[in-house]
């Protein structure tokens, strides 16, 4: 098999896996839209508002430290200690619950029975806003995101597909587990929005 075609499945496979993750956000888009006929264009924006404060708590980040630095001349950016990433996750998703009540009590909750056009408006100023609350919270320096899960090349797959096909597959542990969990999580969802007596509620209070 030409090594042009072995090359080509190869990123396939890397697309696929990449794909499965972007599928979380995109369920995300039709949970929503099913619950409340809102398209939230701000959904892709709060799962990387998620990530900049889960990346923030596990190296310790100071939040805000350019705006303080920046008001009273400081030099702070961060506090000296790392979480370990299942505490990070936790209060990340406390973070994310506070987000959401705030954004349900203060903004979505004063467009009941508007126009969906205004409500569309709505998520994509929230978008813009929390890019930029996101920024002055976090920085906008590049992070690395490390939450325990195994990385670098699969040296089975690499072994196997070498001794098969004269070309060895390079596909990395954390693309293969985070793949996995996320197909888990969007087939989960799904069970639960088509099946459970509370998804089939949500989806009717929608259609109401």
């Amino acid at each position: 098999m030409p090594d042009q075609l072995l090359y080509a499945i190869e990123a396939g496979l890397n697309g696929l896996m990449a794909g499965v993750l972007y599928s979380l956000v995109a369920l995300g888009f039709v949970l929503i839209f099913k619950a409340s006929g809102i398209f939230n264009y701000a959904q892709g924006v709060l799962a990387l508002f998620a990530a900049l404060t889960l990346v923030g708590f596990q190296n310790g980040q100071i939040p805000f430290a350019h705006l303080i630095n920046a008001v009273f001349g400081t030099d702070l950016h961060e506090f000296g200690w790392h979480l370990p990433a299942i505490v990070a996750i936790v209060l990340t998703g406390a973070v994310m619950v506070g987000l959401a009540i705030i954004i349900e009590r203060y903004v979505l909750k004063h467009l009941v029975n508007q126009a969906p056009i205004i409500l569309f408006m709505a998520t994509i100023g929230m978008a813009y806003f929390l890019e930029g609350l996101g920024d002055i919270m976090w920085g906008a320096d590049i992070k690395k995101l490390d939450v325990g899960l195994p990385q670098g090349i699969n040296e089975t797959i690499d072994t196997v597909t070498f001794n098969a096909l004269g070309y060895g597959f390079f596909i990395d542990n954390l693309d293969i587990v985070a793949s996995v969990v996320a197909a888990l999580l969007v087939i989960s969802l799904t069970i639960f929005s088509q099946y459970s007596k509370q998804g089939r509620a949500l989806r009717a209070v929608a259609d109401d």
